[in-house]
């Protein structure tokens, strides 16, 4: 099947985007990030522009910023978590974080500290083997980035499906969910959510918005949401109470959901059932 333009663009940005969450603490430069695409770094940040909405950047501080807010909940040292994050000093990162949050970083994890859920949850722990999966990329408030994630990557199983006769959704598949970003400080129209398919079958190939990589294997606290998709939150604040109180070393890898239920839209509400993972050393 021959690729256009807009495909071709739309893999490049899908690799570099997915090169900078995994090193976003190392020093990342225009002509490598453009040599990760494949273009000129004279034309690849018009490109990333043009495809996000945002400066490559901004992009990498928003990314380092964000994976910033997790570690302030677990650890008191500012200079620390600067340098952890890729910031060189710790002045040159409170800077950055207050502008981007409208809050310290002190303040903040002074904030999340004295927070409390109202019931203490206690997760299993579990090792897991690397999942390779295909997943879609959508940013803007949790359920609506969600849905907008899952109409395209349904999409695409479908016509996996109609046209190859590959069953991406067979007994055997896992669906996931990973949320980058905190929503009580993040914007809202930057809020990144990857919808995910385990990759059963190495012979289908990603494809534009399609894309494929890999969900970190490793020791993991798993908990249980019972219910509405829409509660989550909830649920996520007592987790973020059991990793203030237990002192549990937090992986620098992205936490994740798996869905239990098949069909969700046929299931209801109140039965559903999503497993979140939370990386742990």
């Amino acid at each position: 099947m021959k690729r256009t333009t807009r495909e071709t663009y739309l893999e490049s940005v899908y690799r570099v985007i997915l090169h900078i969450e995994q090193h976003y603490k190392e020093t990342l430069t225009l002509e490598e990030l453009a040599r990760v695409a494949g273009f000129s770094k004279y034309h690849f940040h018009r490109i990333f522009l043009a495809i996000t909405g945002e400066s490559l950047s901004g992009y990498v501080r928003r990314v380092r910023l964000s994976n910033a807010t997790l570690k302030l909940k677990i650890n008191n040292r500012i200079t620390a978590v600067a340098l952890d994050s890729g910031y060189e000093t710790n002045a040159s990162f409170s800077k950055a974080f207050k502008k981007h949050f409208g809050i310290t970083p002190r303040a903040f994890a002074e904030k999340e500290r004295i927070k409390k859920g109202s019931t203490m949850m206690t997760p299993q722990i579990v090792t897991l083997a690397p999942i390779d999966v295909l997943y879609v990329r959508k940013e803007g408030a949790y359920m609506k980035s969600a849905a907008e994630a899952w109409s395209v990557l349904m999409g695409f199983a479908y016509e996996q499906k109609m046209k190859h006769g590959k069953n991406l959704m067979g007994e055997e598949a896992m669906t996931f969910g990973i949320g980058h970003d905190n929503p009580d400080i993040t914007d809202e129209d930057h809020i990144r959510f990857d919808a995910c398919i385990s990759r059963d079958d190495p012979t289908v190939q990603p494809q534009g918005e399609v894309q494929a990589k890999t969900i970190n294997g490793g020791r993991y606290a798993l908990f249980v949401h019972k219910g509405r998709y829409e509660n989550l939150k909830a649920t996520y604040d007592t987790i973020g109470d059991w990793i203030i109180e237990s002192g549990a070393l937090v992986r620098d890898v992205p936490m994740f959901e798996k869905y239990l239920n098949r069909d969700p839209k046929r299931t209801k509400p109140d039965n559903l059932r999503t497993e979140i993972y939370i990386p742990i050393g």
